[in-house]
């Protein structure tokens, strides 16, 4: 039997599972946010007695990065700018993170009073904490209301994770976080933006209700929708909503400037809509090389690889391409986990891959019916993307579990830039 994924993951590009033949073990996930728990393992700035940033390791419970650090910056009084972070995080979660305060004292720091947020300081530092200063984040996940149970459940866990072992690791897809958990539409809003639809952005993230959110969130999102004014959109959208709340009020005292509307989000918010369209073409492609009866971890004639650092994670600026000369010995330093197949992540400046791998990521760009041009986005330039390439595969690190009852209680090690969600859903298959 083979098990296929929910229609949701297919939107989203992922449209099979490597563990296809092995029966998942079903359950939840974030019953509650103790229930997953985030633990960047970082890379942090080096001291400095006398260095202008306030280097900090800072827990919170159920708040996702950029709202956090929305409210740091109101209560601190300072741009949003001059607190850096090395990674986002999802909501519903207990995480530890660290992030960098320019030119904050730690006494100011330890007096903030935020619900469900500690912070600590570490040390002071003469550069700020930047996107990727991180090696990767330990998990502590609980699974709840599996299908199977006690021995049974974990010899079920047990021969997914020896299977995806195997294979060198899971699929590196872009986990549905990237999209948007509640409501996953954002790789929508970066396909207007990058057309240069800026109104259809607009509409795509502060309208477009989501089945899952609350009714008068739904009721909101659907009066933007439906073309009432701004203003009585407002008067129902909860204050949570913090982010469509700005747009909209932009819209208030500028209407019609949907390009400013857009650009009330934080920069690294932008960044992500084209990021997850991008993420989603590479998903398919990562289906499609599998489809095709090619290993994530095998390199063929035409792959470009890429090498591993001595830290082991894979350095995207330093690629192999694989050719009949020297495919035998980029096989084996693959195997040695010295090096990663790798798939394109499409922009203005795209790299393909030659051989098979090539064909599948043209075909894949032009069944999406995108061009290299409309990743130029002049009218928002944090939007413009070169593209890249990135790893197809991701291993998992200091594997722990332990079945209790229904309950499947799993701690593992990723790259940074790998989602937990990505492997759990080979896990769990529901």
């Amino acid at each position: 039997m083979q098990y296929i994924p929910k229609s949701g993951d297919s939107e989203l590009g992922m449209a099979l599972y490597l563990s296809a033949h092995l029966r998942g073990t079903g359950g939840r996930i974030k019953v509650g946010a103790e229930d997953f728990i985030v633990s960047e393992v970082p890379d942090l700035p080096a001291k400095k007695e006398d260095g202008r940033f306030l280097i900090c390791r800072v827990g919170s419970t159920n708040w996702e990065t950029n709202r956090l650090i929305r409210e740091l910056s109101r209560r601190l009084s300072i741009s949003r700018k001059r607190i850096g972070f090395a990674g986002t995080k999802d909501k519903r979660a207990v995480t530890h993170q660290f992030m960098s305060f320019d030119g904050v004292g730690p006494e100011i720091i330890t007096s903030l009073n935020v619900r469900d947020v500690t912070i600590e300081p570490i040390h002071r530092s003469a550069r700020q904490i930047s996107i990727g200063d991180l090696w990767g984040n330990d998990f502590d996940v609980v699974v709840r209301d599996c299908d199977v149970f006690g021995s049974e459940l974990l010899s079920s866990a047990k021969a997914i994770f020896d299977s995806l072992s195997a294979e060198g690791g899971f699929p590196n897809f872009f986990g549905v976080q990237r999209f948007g958990s509640l409501r996953p539409n954002t790789h929508l809003v970066g396909l207007k933006i990058i057309k240069k639809d800026f109104e259809g952005a607009v509409h795509a993230y502060a309208g477009n209700p989501g089945e899952s959110e609350d009714e008068t969130v739904r009721r909101a999102r659907l009066m933007f929708d439906g073309g009432e004014s701004p203003s009585d959109v407002l008067s129902v959208l909860p204050g949570v909503m913090t982010f469509e709340r700005t747009m909209l009020q932009h819209l208030v005292s500028h209407p019609g400037d949907y390009i400013g509307s857009l650009r009330q989000l934080p920069p690294n918010m932008l960044m992500m809509f084209v990021h997850a369209l991008q993420g989603k073409l590479f998903n398919e492609i990562i289906c499609d090389r599998i489809r095709a009866g090619l290993r994530l971890d095998t390199p063929e004639i035409g792959d470009i690889i890429l090498a591993a650092r001595e830290n082991g994670l894979p350095d995207r600026e330093r690629r192999i391409t694989v050719d009949g000369t020297n495919i035998e010995a980029v096989r084996e330093q693959v195997r040695l986990g010295h090096g990663f197949v790798s798939a394109i992540l499409f922009g203005w400046k795209p790299l393909f891959a030659g051989g098979v791998q090539g064909e599948i990521e043209r075909k894949t760009v032009e069944r999406n019916g995108l061009h290299p041009e409309d990743f130029i986005v002049p009218e928002i330039a944090e939007c413009t993307s070169s593209g890249s390439r990135r790893e197809m595969l991701s291993p998992v690190h200091d594997l722990n579990m332990e079945a209790d009852g229904n309950k499947l209680k799993l701690h593992f090690r990723l790259f940074k830039g790998s989602y937990a969600t990505s492997l759990l859903r080979e896990v769990m298959k529901n």
